[in-house]
Protein backbone atom coordinates (compact mmCIF):
# COMPACT_ATOMS: atom_id res chain seq x y z
CA UNK A 1 0.00 0.00 0.00
CA UNK A 2 0.96 3.42 -0.83
CA UNK A 3 1.86 6.36 1.48
CA UNK A 4 -1.20 7.73 -0.31
CA UNK A 5 -3.63 5.18 0.39
CA UNK A 6 -2.06 4.68 3.93
CA UNK A 7 -3.43 8.60 4.30
CA UNK A 8 -6.29 8.11 2.73
CA UNK A 9 -7.04 5.42 4.83
CA UNK A 10 -6.11 7.20 8.12
CA UNK A 11 -8.80 9.96 7.33
CA UNK A 12 -11.35 7.86 6.34
CA UNK A 13 -11.01 6.24 10.17
CA UNK A 14 -10.57 9.46 11.59
CA UNK A 15 -8.10 10.49 14.02
CA UNK A 16 -6.26 7.79 16.26
CA UNK A 17 -6.45 9.97 19.19
CA UNK A 18 -10.68 9.45 19.33
CA UNK A 19 -9.59 5.58 18.33
CA UNK A 20 -7.34 5.07 21.21
CA UNK A 21 -9.92 6.40 23.93
CA UNK A 22 -12.41 4.48 22.75
CA UNK A 23 -10.64 1.40 22.56
CA UNK A 24 -9.82 2.10 26.19
CA UNK A 25 -13.08 2.34 26.85
CA UNK A 26 -13.81 -0.75 25.63
CA UNK A 27 -11.07 -2.35 27.45
CA UNK A 28 -12.70 -0.99 30.54
CA UNK A 29 -16.15 -2.20 29.78
CA UNK A 30 -14.19 -5.75 28.88
CA UNK A 31 -12.73 -5.71 32.67
CA UNK A 32 -15.74 -4.65 34.09
CA UNK A 33 -15.85 -8.68 35.61
CA UNK A 34 -12.30 -9.54 36.63
CA UNK A 35 -12.06 -5.23 38.96
CA UNK A 36 -15.79 -6.52 40.35
CA UNK A 37 -16.89 -3.48 38.58
CA UNK A 38 -14.30 -0.68 38.92
CA UNK A 39 -13.26 -0.71 35.68
CA UNK A 40 -16.85 0.11 34.56
CA UNK A 41 -17.37 2.41 36.97
CA UNK A 42 -14.19 4.34 35.90
CA UNK A 43 -15.38 3.53 32.03
CA UNK A 44 -18.89 5.34 33.14
CA UNK A 45 -17.50 8.14 33.83
CA UNK A 46 -15.40 8.56 31.29
CA UNK A 47 -18.60 8.30 28.98
CA UNK A 48 -20.45 10.58 30.59
CA UNK A 49 -18.40 13.31 31.37
CA UNK A 50 -15.58 13.08 28.49
CA UNK A 51 -15.52 15.51 25.68
CA UNK A 52 -17.58 14.74 22.23
CA UNK A 53 -15.74 13.20 19.87
CA UNK A 54 -16.17 14.71 16.97
CA UNK A 55 -16.49 12.31 13.77
CA UNK A 56 -19.54 10.26 12.98
CA UNK A 57 -17.41 6.74 13.93
CA UNK A 58 -16.47 8.19 17.75
CA UNK A 59 -19.94 9.73 17.72
CA UNK A 60 -21.55 6.18 17.18
CA UNK A 61 -19.48 4.08 19.44
CA UNK A 62 -19.94 6.53 22.09
CA UNK A 63 -24.08 6.08 22.10
CA UNK A 64 -23.15 2.14 22.09
CA UNK A 65 -20.73 2.39 25.36
CA UNK A 66 -23.20 4.90 26.92
CA UNK A 67 -26.14 2.22 26.56
CA UNK A 68 -23.93 -0.92 27.35
CA UNK A 69 -22.38 0.94 30.51
CA UNK A 70 -26.12 1.93 31.91
CA UNK A 71 -27.67 -1.22 31.03
CA UNK A 72 -25.22 -3.09 32.94
CA UNK A 73 -25.37 -0.93 35.74
CA UNK A 74 -28.98 -1.31 36.07
CA UNK A 75 -28.69 -5.24 35.46
CA UNK A 76 -26.34 -5.01 38.60
CA UNK A 77 -28.98 -2.96 40.68
CA UNK A 78 -31.85 -4.65 39.66
CA UNK A 79 -29.29 -8.64 40.06
CA UNK A 80 -28.18 -7.19 43.58
CA UNK A 81 -31.78 -6.86 44.45
CA UNK A 82 -33.04 -9.14 43.54
CA UNK A 83 -30.98 -12.15 45.08
CA UNK A 84 -33.06 -12.04 47.91
CA UNK A 85 -35.92 -14.03 45.87
CA UNK A 86 -33.08 -16.02 43.99
CA UNK A 87 -33.44 -14.42 40.64
CA UNK A 88 -30.72 -12.00 41.06
CA UNK A 89 -27.65 -14.63 40.32
CA UNK A 90 -29.54 -15.31 36.97
CA UNK A 91 -30.12 -11.84 36.17
CA UNK A 92 -26.11 -10.82 36.97
CA UNK A 93 -25.21 -13.85 35.07
CA UNK A 94 -27.23 -12.93 31.76
CA UNK A 95 -26.18 -9.18 32.26
CA UNK A 96 -22.58 -10.22 32.52
CA UNK A 97 -22.85 -11.95 29.33
CA UNK A 98 -24.46 -9.64 27.54
CA UNK A 99 -21.79 -6.77 28.40
CA UNK A 100 -19.22 -8.84 27.38
CA UNK A 101 -20.88 -9.41 23.77
CA UNK A 102 -21.68 -5.90 23.41
CA UNK A 103 -17.99 -4.65 24.35
CA UNK A 104 -16.39 -7.20 22.18
CA UNK A 105 -18.20 -6.76 19.15
CA UNK A 106 -17.75 -2.81 19.34
CA UNK A 107 -14.54 -3.36 19.63
CA UNK A 108 -14.04 -5.30 17.05
CA UNK A 109 -16.09 -2.75 14.74
CA UNK A 110 -13.63 -0.20 16.16
CA UNK A 111 -10.73 -1.60 15.37
CA UNK A 112 -12.37 -2.07 11.18
CA UNK A 113 -12.97 1.11 11.12
CA UNK A 114 -17.26 0.27 11.35
CA UNK A 115 -19.92 1.86 12.82
CA UNK A 116 -22.00 -0.35 15.00
CA UNK A 117 -25.29 -1.04 13.40
CA UNK A 118 -27.85 0.01 15.77
CA UNK A 119 -25.74 1.35 18.74
CA UNK A 120 -29.07 2.24 20.28
CA UNK A 121 -30.20 -1.19 20.10
CA UNK A 122 -30.19 -4.18 22.62
CA UNK A 123 -27.86 -6.37 20.65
Amino acid sequence: MSIREEMREFSRRGPIVDRIGLSATYALILLAVPTFGVAAVIGLASVLWGSEPEDELGRNHRIYQKRTLLVALGAIIVGALSIIVNVGVFVLFVGLVWTLVRGMRGLKALQHGQLVANPKGWL
